[in-house]
């Protein structure tokens, strides 16, 4: 397994004896909620810190990176097999999740923080004070 990469919103999580990676994209947020049927954000948030066996179960699928595609469906079906995986590992799960949430929320605020040389002729220009982001 490949380390985590927190600037993607990644972060490991050990469920039972597996070692995996999750990442919390938009996208996966999107197939999450659809499959909750959750209307909002903070709904889904909710469910995943509060380990709800179905938000759990859908997650795993939703969010989790693998090296090879291929072994999506078995390395799902071992993590999710009922002798892996319990209440005990709730820990694990939440400390993953507010990790890779965080580090989405980074990235996405970098992302709408930075300026191309482009973007700061424009503004000089259009007589914009100069930002230094």
């Amino acid at each position: 397994m490949e380390h985590a990469n927190p600037i993607r919103g990644e972060a490991p999580v050990k469920i039972g004896a597996i070692d995996f990676r999750i990442a919390v994209t938009f996208s996966g947020l999107a197939r999450l909620s659809q499959a909750l049927g959750a209307k909002t954000i903070d709904e889904v948030y909710a469910r995943l810190l509060g380990f709800e066996p179905k938000t759990v179960a859908c997650a795993v699928r939703a969010l989790i990176v693998v090296d090879d595609a291929d072994q999506l469906d078995t390395l799902v079906a071992k993590i999710l097999d009922d002798g892996n995986i319990s209440l005990a590992d709730q820990a694990n799960w939440r400390e993953a999740v507010e990790a890779a949430l965080a580090g989405h929320i980074a990235a996405g605020k970098i992302r709408r923080d930075e300026q191309t040389a482009n973007d700061i002729a424009a503004d000089a220009l259009l007589g914009k004070p100069v930002s230094l982001s």
